[in-house]
């Protein structure tokens, strides 16, 4: 991944073949396009930003250089053979000077001898069909394939582009390629845009647009209202020795406010071995095996972008692989300069994934900072399993991150099929961890259905941000070292919002932090588990292929804010389970599980409650129907939430009080996809006060012996 810059010069190059933009134009001085009262050389950098689609011009009639109602590279190429003529008339048409001839600014042909003669020969614009392909220049002339300057042209329908610019693409052809290849030395700061214009291009031997070299990015504009499709074979191998249906060995990125599919029918849809972005369109993925694949880096969504990414659609499907992934392992530079690579982040846009791996997976890191998220892995949160898959051989799942696991859920699945995945650096042998795997998350809507875990890290997971609808038949949130939940005294209660329909266990970590937000979770295990045991699911040092937590022995929960509700089932089941202390210095809780709170694996931790409020009950959650209100020491309603009906106790150390039975009208309702109505404040009336004192079951020492399943 480079920092690039690209030069004034290069612009002007690239944007010579740009193909005409239809702009209503109106009498104006010639070529003062950026309004400072004279025409020179900061007038055609202007025009060529603004072809590329990355400027804007002051005067838009002056660019209109010969006068044909269009503003197009043709009027570039004017204005730079003007500028490089010693001596020009500032104003060659005009009434006042009859003498004048004829303006020679027609659109350019070779008959044309103003025509600079280079241009005749750069090709703007391809027209596949399925024996050749038809070469126009800027103008709109036709290009012989043997005197085109900037491509090249094998076996009537294979073009390689050789010089930077940027070139439409249109037509269709069953056995077509577009190749990418601009010598580095040469174009130091080369960039190719490649405009789709319509374009349905298919290669059963190779990847039908393959980038081989250029020194900046290949950028693929998928232009408005055109439908464009690229698929390759089943089975081949590209230059590079792998396959995809778009190929890049250089940085990739994708815009504009079209339509693209891609079918990767070999193996993956989209590969770059460097960087992907993906700033706007409406891309289409169908792959055998990975989606969408950067090593580097995918990026999705511009972070400059002002239009709130409505123009932004990934949808994804794969039959054997992930989603979207990153996969570079590389910290540093070969002089020990980190780099940041193996993320994939998400800043906005709409992004559907139904995978048979993970949805997203990012080997180093995940970060979501926006859109709106829907993931389906595997068969969906009613994977039922038959335990076999703990006999899994190191392999069947590729590697640190994989399956199953021995944390006490029998229908673990033989493959990683999670929702969201950040790796993690492992030692060469796999099975200790060195650094990152953190998954961050601060906004967007995210809806997981997974048959793995939901969100998995290797690292540490922090959500300080964002609404999540999560059903699994694993974990809903695992990390293998910290957890932490909204943001340290902020006091609120809908900056980070959690639904849990199903889950085997719903947060899972080494150390865990509540700060903020509402945590709702439908449990078949423990609703929290604070524990250093082995999980075998994720990443760690308890075998080289499962993981686990960091640490065999110890854990320790943090309960400080925001509302959390546990609803574990009957059984052997805690609401809130911790190897170590679980301390409580604010915030409200449910804890509904035969044992509420538990902490203390061998007997030498306890709950300390400095702060907050919490009920505890040990009903199972097999009827979630009686509604709880929360209110503060001036008797007004902080929350309402629905639990089982089960002898309720209270524990408050911030003067709170606690009803069953109310009704609540008005308020803010929260967990929008929530069936069981969680509303913050609003008028409250009916209700019993609860006034026992909760249960002590899973007290200090009550906790589980040390590697007995948490």
């Amino acid at each position: 991944m480079r920092n690039k810059k690209k030069t004034a010069g290069a612009a002007i190059a690239a944007s010579a073949m740009a193909l005409a933009l239809t702009v209503p134009v109106f009498a104006a001085v010639k070529g003062d396009v950026n309004g400072d009262g004279k025409f020179g050389t900061a007038d055609a950098v202007a025009l060529c930003k603004y072809l590329v689609t990355e400027g804007k011009l002051k005067d838009a009639s002056a660019a209109d250089y010969n006068s044909d109602g269009v503003i197009n590279a043709a009027d570039l190429t004017l204005m730079k053979r003007e500028l490089m003529t010693p001596s020009t008339p500032e104003q060659p048409e005009t009434p006042e000077n009859p003498d004048t001839p004829e303006t020679p600014e027609t659109p350019e042909t070779p008959e044309n001898p103003e025509v600079d003669p280079a241009s005749e020969n750069l090709v703007a614009a391809i027209t596949f069909a399925d024996k050749a392909v038809t070469l126009k220049n800027a103008a709109g002339n036709e290009v012989s394939a043997d005197k085109a300057e900037n491509v090249t042209v094998k076996d009537g329908t294979v073009v390689t582009v050789t010089q930077p610019g940027e070139i439409d693409l249109d037509g269709s052809c069953a056995n077509g390629q577009v190749c990418v290849n601009v010598d580095k030395t040469a174009y130091p700061e080369g960039q190719v845009t490649l405009n789709l214009r319509g374009l349905t291009l298919t290669n059963t031997a190779d990847s039908p647009i393959y980038v081989a070299s250029i020194a900046e990015e290949c950028v693929i504009t998928v232009k408005k209202d055109t439908v464009n499709t690229i698929t390759d074979g089943t089975d081949y191998t590209n230059a590079d020795e792998n396959s995809g249906a778009i190929y890049s060995c250089e940085d990739l990125k994708f815009k504009g406010k079209g339509t693209l599919i891609v079918n990767g029918k070999c193996t993956d849809g989209i590969v770059s071995k460097d960087d992907i972005k993906i700033w706007n369109g409406d891309i289409q993925v169908n792959a055998v095996d990975d989606g969408i694949r950067g090593k580097d880096s995918v990026r999705i969504g511009d972070p400059d972008a002002t239009d709130n990414y409505e123009s932004l659609k990934i949808t994804v499907k794969t039959e054997k692989g992930d989603g979207i992934k990153s996969t570079s392992t590389t910290t540093a530079k070969s002089d020990g300069t980190p780099v940041n690579q193996g993320f994939v982040r998400i800043n906005g846009g709409t992004v559907s994934i139904e995978s048979y791996l993970d949805g997203i997976q990012g080997e180093q890191a995940v970060e979501i900072n926006g859109g709106d998220i829907s993931i389906k892995t595997y068969t969906g949160s009613l994977f039922t399993g038959s335990g076999a898959g703990g006999q899994q051989q190191q392999g069947g799942w590729g590697g640190p991150g994989g399956g199953m696991g021995m944390d006490g859920n029998a229908s673990k699945t033989d493959v990683s099929a999670k929702g969201i995945k950040a790796v993690g650096i492992f030692d060469e042998a796999g099975t200790t961890w060195q650094s990152a795997g953190d998954i961050t998350v601060t906004g967007g809507h995210i809806t997981i259905d997974s048959s793995d875990d939901a969100l998995h890290c290797g690292g540490s997971l922090t959500l300080t941000g964002g609404e999540f609808t999560i059903a699994t038949a694993d974990d809903g949130f695992h990390a293998d070292h910290n957890v932490t939940i909204g943001t340290k005294n902020a006091g609120t209660y809908d900056d980070v919002q959690i639904y849990i329909s199903k889950c085997y266990e719903g947060v899972e970590g080494v150390y865990i932090y509540q700060y903020s937000g509402t945590v709702y979770i439908v449990s078949t295990d423990d609703g929290y588990n604070a524990a250093g045991g082995a999980d075998n699911s994720g990443n760690g040092n308890q075998n080289p292929w499962g993981g686990g937590f960091m640490s065999s022995s110890f854990g320790e929960l943090n309960l400080a804010g925001g509302l959390v509700v546990v609803n574990s089932a009957n059984g052997d089941h805690d609401a809130f389970d911790s190897n170590g202390n679980i301390n409580i210095t604010g915030g409200i809780y449910l804890c509904n599980g035969q044992e509420p709170l538990d902490c203390g694996d061998g007997g030498s931790y306890s709950i300390n409650q400095t702060g907050g409020t919490y009920l505890s009950m040990t009903a199972g959650n097999t009827n979630l129907a009686t509604t709880y209100t929360i209110k503060d020491k001036d008797g007004k309603a902080v929350a309402t939430f629905k639990s089982a009906a089960g002898s309720p106790g209270i524990s408050s150390k911030d003067s709170s009080t606690a009803y069953s039975g109310t009704s609540v009208s008005g308020g803010t309702e929260i967990l929008a996809d929530c069936p069981y109505g969680v509303t913050l404040g609003g008028t409250v009336s009916g209700g019993t006060q609860i006034t026992a004192a909760p249960s002590s079951g899973g007290g200090p020492g009550g906790g589980r012996q040390p590697g007995m399943g948490w």
